[in-house]
């Protein structure tokens, strides 16, 4: 009798363990890593591939830009707001700092500080008192260019379809004359379709 009890129990323990890890292998979502560079399509949306085209296309402009490809010493750039006028949510900031990174890594710009980090930079050198020294004022503001720009979209939407166009600029301002002297702008034009009515 025992011998029937311990097969039962074995039996039922086994089939528990069974769901267990059933249950736990469909619990939970399935990730997987994808490829960071490929292009992004889930949605008519602002997305990876915008981003990362902007980036890599204005980065290049200013690269061949006369201001910097025959600068005789390295400019210092100071990365304004890019002002996003859409109507969805465009982290603006991921473009300056994608832009940046590829400048500075051709080693032909020097960056200043941007608004978003420039009070941890007050805060680490105590500006409030090194600021009214005439010497570190200078070293602060002697930036021979800013970069500033703007995001606009134009959505047009029915119930079947949705196009949606955005318009991408940088400008290169010489902060002393106030003189654009570089612009350029990206276009970008992205449609989705969905035969169901409603969406």
């Amino acid at each position: 009798m025992s011998g029937t009890i311990t097969l039962w129990r074995g039996l039922a323990f086994g089939a528990l363990l069974s769901l267990a890890l059933s249950a736990a292998g469909c619990g939970g979502p399935n990730v997987e890593y994808g490829d960071p560079g490929a292009v992004e399509t889930v949605t008519s949306a602002w997305g990876s591939t915008d981003l990362q085209g902007t980036a890599e296309k204005m980065a290049q402009s200013l690269l061949d830009s006369r201001y910097i490809a025959q600068a005789q010493a390295q400019p210092k750039v100071r990365l304004r707001e890019v002002n996003n006028q859409t109507d969805e949510h465009i982290d603006t900031k991921a473009i300056t700092d994608k832009i940046r990174i590829k400048l500075l890594q051709s080693g032909r710009v020097r960056f200043l500080a941007d608004n978003a980090n420039l009070n941890q930079v007050f805060a680490e050198r105590d500006l409030t008192e090194a600021l009214t020294r005439r010497g570190e004022n200078k070293l602060l503001a002697d930036t021979d260019y800013i970069v500033t720009g703007t995001v606009r979209s134009i959505r047009k939407v029915t119930k079947k379809a949705a196009d949606v166009y955005y318009l991408i600029t940088l400008e290169l301002v010489d902060p002393q004359s106030a003189e654009i002297v570089w612009a350029d702008e990206q276009e970008i034009r992205k449609t989705s379709s969905n035969p169901k009515v409603g969406w």
